[in-house]
């Protein structure tokens, strides 16, 4: 007789695996500089000859940094998320809501109660629906530290080096990026060039 096929393993239990794997990462590399800075040294293998122009135009660096991303976060939200899903529980749940409104207006308690037991079903789903763009949140967040702890080692030894850590801004002929305002200037300038670019790529990916 033949034997039985081994048990393949499941898709999704080696997904959830390797998104706590690399949420546990991304937390040892906040507390950990060796870990944080054994990532930086890796992405810079990639991201050096990519974006870094050996730092000569710091400025358009952050700006390629923050718009990688924001791309990648926002393709992987949409990626888990089901947008078709989410719209059908929504106007599902403002039906039910409307209906159950009405019953207890008109004290139906009959209805009421059945009500409730309908909310028990729609409740799974719409915590799914809520909860499935959680998913990327351990890819994004362990994407970010690795940018971040490049860009930080870029800023705090290549453009030291070369004395290249000036930047004129609009206020400014001459900011540090090393200079902190409540956060290191650095990251501000991530932030400001970033941020202005995810609204209309997140609008462009959600369908309509």
């Amino acid at each position: 007789p033949s034997k039985p096929a081994a048990p393949a393993i499941a898709k999704g239990s080696l997904s959830r695996f390797a998104m706590i794997f690399l949420f546990l990462m991304a937390i040892l590399a906040m507390f950990d500089p060796g870990v944080s800075q054994s990532f930086g040294a890796l992405s810079g293998l990639v991201l050096d000859p990519l974006i870094g122009f050996g730092g000569h135009v710091p400025v358009i660096t952050i700006l390629l940094a923050g718009m990688l991303t924001t791309t990648l976060s926002s393709v992987l939200r949409d990626h888990y998320t089901d947008w078709v899903k989410m719209t059908r529980t929504n106007k599902i749940m403002a039906a039910w809501r409307k209906e159950n409104m009405q019953a207890m207006r008109k004290g139906n308690q009959a209805k009421i109660q059945k009500m409730r037991e309908v909310q028990q079903n729609l409740m799974k789903d719409s915590m799914d629906v809520q909860f499935a763009p959680m998913k990327s949140m351990a890819l994004t967040m362990f994407m970010f530290i690795v940018l971040f702890t490049w860009i930080s080692y870029l800023v705090y030894e290549v453009l030291v080096v070369r004395g290249n850590q000036w930047i004129a801004v609009p206020w400014s002929a001459n900011t540090d990026l090393l200079a902190v305002y409540v956060f290191p200037s650095w990251i501000l300038l991530y932030s400001l060039l970033a941020i202005p670019f995810e609204n209309p790529l997140a609008r462009a990916l959600t369908p309509h």
